[in-house]
């Protein structure tokens, strides 16, 4: 074992102090920097977590201990393990090592004043981002410790989580659903742990059908942009690397569905399931709408001023395009309805919501994204807002209509 690896790993096992030790951990930490240049990075992340803690205690805010404690796993422990393997095994490694050794640490150091089913949703919560971090950044010593801490930190409160077992289903059938995405070439690694972190929060707030139908997004995204892929690749219009999807795309698409799913399941509000449904609508309609509307045979036209142009061009809509953004939105309405989350007239506002976030999409691209003031990911994160506020909107104007 190399010496930065052995510094590494006894900075892990410096977790065993945090109780005791508490902000005194720093001194260790500090010893193994100076050790070890190769680790200063990670030591000083994680000594300023354990400062940031009293002095967040002096204005009333809990940073919990054992929240440090599980990023101290996933930036030691679980990083020597991920080294082993290759991307996406490693990235498994990564989770199953971080939840493994993270749970039990949890349970200890919390001391019982946390539920058990809420260590547990943390370990996997911590293993999960931790996981997407080590794939996406470059800075690893410093995304990871920093960056899981404050994920759990932004999930730390109280909330009826299902039994251990049920969550760790729930992780693992979000994991595999990714991973057949990743051998069906839909998927690069970043993009698997990504959707399996807005799978399993969508579950474990909202339910099962929610996610199912963001799964039929995915699915029909996967799906529509191998449509017509030689004739888009001969325009030069298809999507690189053959469609494979990035942690870019799933979180533009898939940041205000979560966002609204999560905030249904402590609030409970219906507004805030339409708004969700509004904003899968808008995601499907885009997508369809660009994959099947690029090989319209007729010229697009601007969407501001209704002029030819090009193929491709940010802004452009076609009739096909329209028509294939009318069916996306409609096909979400009607699996919604279908699973009982909407009511029938429901299938009117969420196939309007998708079909104006489409359109607000196109408005964007030939505005905003064409300045270079919004990249398309920018563009796809703004327009599903718009779709779940459209959603939002249409049903409490039909509230106050007393149509529902």
């Amino acid at each position: 074992m190399h010496r930065k690896d052995a510094v590494r790993l006894a900075i892990g096992l410096m977790t065993l102090l945090l109780p005791y030790a508490g902000a005194l951990t720093l001194i260790p930490l500090a010893a193994a920097a100076l050790l070890e240049r190769g680790v200063r990075l990670l030591a000083a992340t994680l000594g300023l977590l354990l400062i940031a803690r009293p002095l967040l205690s002096q204005l009333d805010v809990d940073l919990p201990l054992y929240v440090i404690a599980i990023s101290f796993v996933a930036s030691t422990f679980a990083q020597l393990g991920y080294r082993r393997f290759d991307s996406l095994a490693g990235g498994i490694v990564h989770l199953f090592i971080t939840v493994a050794l993270g749970y039990p640490l949890a349970t200890w150091i919390s001391a019982g004043t946390i539920p058990i089913e809420s260590a547990m949703f943390l370990a996997v919560l911590g293993g999960l981002s931790g996981t997407f971090l080590n794939q996406a950044s470059r800075m690893r010593d410093f995304a990871v410790p920093f960056g899981t801490a404050m994920v759990m930190w932004l999930f730390s409160f109280h909330y009826p989580f299902p039994e251990l077992e049920v969550i760790l289903i729930i992780c693992l059938f979000a994991l595999l659903l990714g991973v057949g995405a990743y051998w069906a070439k839909a998927a690069d690694t970043a993009a698997v742990i990504s959707e399996t972190i807005v799978g399993f929060l969508v579950i474990i707030f909202a339910g099962l059908s929610w996610f199912m139908l963001l799964l039929v997004f995915y699915l029909m995204g996967g799906g529509f942009t191998r449509y017509g892929y030689a004739k888009k690749q001969k325009l030069g219009i298809a999507q690189s690397h053959g469609g494979v999807r990035g942690y870019k795309n799933v979180f533009s698409n898939s940041l205000v569905p979560l966002a609204m799913a999560v905030l249904y399941g402590i609030y409970g509000y219906e507004l805030l399931l339409y708004a969700f449904v509004g904003s899968v609508a808008t995601a499907n309609g885009d997508t369809l709408a660009s994959e099947i509307g690029e090989t319209s045979r007729s010229k697009p036209r601007m969407i501001t001023t209704l002029k030819e142009t090009e193929h491709g061009v940010d802004g452009g809509v076609t009739l096909l395009g329209e028509g294939a953004s009318l069916l996306g939105a409609l096909i979400i309405a009607i699996l919604a309805a279908a699973a009982g989350m909407i009511e029938p007239i429901g299938i009117i506002i969420v196939t309007a919501a998708g079909f104006l976030g489409t359109n607000f999409d196109s408005l964007l691209g030939a505005t905003l994204q064409s300045r270079g003031t919004l990249s398309n990911n920018g563009v796809n994160l703004v327009a599903t807002a718009f779709g779940a506020m459209a959603g939002g909107v249409l049903l409490h104007i039909l509230h106050i209509w007393n149509v529902l």
